[in-house]
């Protein structure tokens, strides 16, 4: 039996949604058409389906709060309010041979979604999702989200923060199962402790309890770590957008230009000498002597006798030897057991490099001390409340400024601009002022601090396993997930260096006006030129050029073997330009071996599948589907030249008609 495990999606229908009520059959009458083009008007389901087939491979309910799914269910209902239900049924083969369907019933009044199997030809309905067992293992939503996707996931695999590369390597080479296998190593251990646990063992069961209670408090904040993270990043990008249209309306706007660059002229001023004011306190600051001549004094007499005791280490192992050998101590009184047993204990506080490494630099400082350079101190503080003032004043002008011109929509976007740079600003005084700021035993329980919650538990874990006469079975489950972490840094590493290697081949024959090189894909994806130069992220490379890199780094993992699977494209062209897509679809028909399933615009159809078509030997499905309404009637009589059936649905229209397809236009031609 073959271990290859191949998915093909056949089809699918809708009813009860912001879609037509029609079905969708992908026709593949010899087993080898794996190309499928559907192409539908902007605002009429395209999203809607891809979100559909995503929910379709793995329970939503799992997956969310009710708050949430309450949410996402309400962006399926049509905006007739007298339906109240909607079923979407997908079919797919598995090797070719067994047939699924799957279907979900939506529930709009209790905003629930409820999931239906039939295997097999028959009419055999069970309850719930029954993937095959074999699909189960690679089908998560990770997944999932990672092979049904939109171009937005391109942007975010140039973005060192989301890790995204490194994610969706690990995702789709099923190097998670090292993890998968490291958790349940974990999981023995614990219940290896546990078993062991004397029954009045009452402070180490309160040891493990604690335990529990961090391990469920880190996974939250993680978890709010993951959300901040995407949130920061689609307002990074939504910001950039807003400011592009704020910059080009008072470029064409003579009045408004001057106006906001007076205005920023005034705030870029006023945040310079703000700056300058925070360096000059700062510099007092941490200058402590320079604030209290008490303090000045005293530190000064500190640095005298630290020269005084200093003991070098190269002769102090020995002076300690023969004082603790000693009958009597230093200061004349008789040398005891617990006397000796202290000084040996403490003489590293005198003998230590690493100390020495501390107290020279402070010794060095102490020295160099002018007491004259800080002689304006009041005045430097005086200047940082006055500027903090102005830069505040300034900020509030440039604000207005920029809301009250005389274009509403210039004055819309501004506003919009300056709440999202709030939250931006919110989310990022989370991220690095409390989720990652540093260690501090006297953060309280309910700290999110990351570093804190590691450092107690790995303590907790030291206890633990100790009391729990668990040492010696935790060191070897502990050598064990070391080996598996370095099985797959290697094994990460060595896919990665083969990822790179095959991009890197096909960029000449995809970018070929500019070839851009990737330099790097660890974590996020660095781009170089054919002379070196680095560029990462969007840094000099433009979205087309990105979204290209993106397109072959996904067509590369996707091309297993041991696994096939759709690769569903939302406007899989969007941003590229006549070369851009004519290369994509190239790399497309040449690269990939797995279904793929494109989702398009018919703005997006030039000089993409046209080429594709032509690339496949006309081997592909191109499919149109649209609402029948009063705008739609040039195309239905367009459709019907075509030998198009416009009454298959009551209020929909499919075609499978190839000329239909490239003729298809949602704009009336005049």
């Amino acid at each position: 039996m073959s271990d290859i495990l191949e998915l093909k999606i056949t089809g699918w229908n809708y009813k009860g949604f912001k879609v037509p009520n029609i079905n969708i059959n992908i026709e593949d009458p010899k087993g080898t058409r794996n190309f499928t083009l559907f192409q539908m008007l902007s605002g009429e389901g395209k999203t809607t389906t891809l979100n559909l087939l995503r929910y379709s491979f793995y329970d939503i309910n799992d997956h969310h709060s009710l708050g949430e799914l309450k949410e996402i269910i309400n962006t399926f209902r049509p905006d007739d309010i007298t339906i109240t239900k909607g079923i979407f049924e997908v079919s797919f083969k598995l090797n070719n041979k067994i047939n699924y369907r799957i279907i979900l019933n939506f529930d709009y009044s209790t905003s629930k979604i409820n999931y239906s199997t039939i295997q097999g030809d028959g009419d055999g309905m069970v309850s719930g999702l029954v993937l095959p067992e074999n699909l189960q293992r690679f089908i998560t939503p990770e997944f999932i989200n990672k092979t049904f996707f939109d171009l937005e996931l391109a942007e975010s695999l140039y973005d060192a923060e989301s890790q995204e590369t490194d994610k969706t390597i690990k995702k789709l080479s099923k190097l998670d199962y090292l993890d998968e296998i490291s958790n349940n190593l974990e999981s023995y251990k614990q219940a290896y402790i546990k078993t062991n646990t004397k029954t009045k063992d009452n402070d180490l069961k309160d040891k493990i309890k604690n335990r529990e209670n961090l391990l469920s408090q880190q996974k939250k904040i993680e978890a709010k770590a993951e959300s901040k993270k995407i949130e920061k990043n689609k307002l990074t990008k939504e910001i950039t957008e807003i400011k592009t249209i704020i910059q080009k309306i008072s470029l064409e706007n003579d009045k408004i230009r001057d106006k906001v660059k007076n205005a920023t002229d005034k705030l870029e001023e006023k945040n310079t000498q703000l700056r300058d004011s925070f360096e000059n306190a700062y510099n007092c600051i941490k200058s402590p002597m320079s604030m209290n001549k008490e303090l000045a004094d005293e530190l000064i007499e500190f640095e005298n006798n630290l020269t005084k005791k200093r003991i070098p280490k190269a002769v102090g192992e020995s002076f300690f030897e023969d004082l603790v050998e000693s009958e009597s101590c230093l200061c004349g009184h008789d040398m005891t057991k617990e006397m000796k047993n202290k000084i040996w204990e403490n003489k590293s506080l005198f003998l230590e490099d690493d100390i020495l490494n501390i107290l020279n630099p402070i010794k060095s400082s102490i020295k160099k001390y002018d007491e004259n350079e800080f002689k304006n101190l009041p005045e430097y503080f005086d200047n940082l409340i006055k500027h903090e003032r102005e830069s505040r004043i300034a900020k509030n002008e440039f604000e207005h400024v920029n809301q009250n011109t005389d274009n509403k929509y210039f004055n819309e976007q501004s506003k919009i601009f300056v709440l999202k740079e709030r939250e931006l600003k919110e989310i990022n005084v989370w991220l690095n002022e409390v989720y990652s700021k540093p260690y501090s035993p006297s953060d309280d329980y309910n700290t999110e601090s990351i570093k804190t919650i590691t450092h107690r538990l790995a303590k907790l874990d030291d206890e633990i396993e100790i009391k729990a006469q668990a040492v010696k079975v935790s060191t070897k489950i502990r050598k064990l997930k070391e080996l598996l972490k370095d099985v797959g840094i290697f094994s990460l590493d060595k896919i990665s260096k083969t990822i790179i290697q095959n991009i890197n081949k096909e960029v000449k024959r995809v970018m070929p006006l500019e070839p851009i090189y990737v330099e790097s894909i660890k974590n996020k994806i660095t781009l170089k030129t054919e002379d070196g130069i680095k560029r990462s992220g969007n840094g000099g490379a433009s979205r087309g050029q990105m979204a290209r890199i993106a397109y072959l780094f996904l067509i590369t993992l996707l091309n297993r073997p041991n696994l096939k699977f759709p690769l569903i494209v939302d406007s899989p062209v969007t941003a590229l330009d006549t070369t851009g897509r004519t290369e994509i679809a190239k790399s497309l028909s040449k690269d990939f071996s797995g279904q793929y399933i494109g989702l398009l615009l018919d703005t997006e159809r030039a000089d993409f599948s046209d080429i594709l078509e032509e690339e496949l030997s006309s081997n592909i499905n191109l499919i149109t589907a649209f609402s029948k309404s009063e705008a739609s009637v040039h195309m239905i009589k367009l459709a019907e030249n075509y030998s198009v059936d416009t009454g298959e649905f009551l209020d929909g229209v499919v075609s499978y008609n190839k000329d239909f397809f490239n003729k298809f236009k949602g704009a009336k031609n005049n």
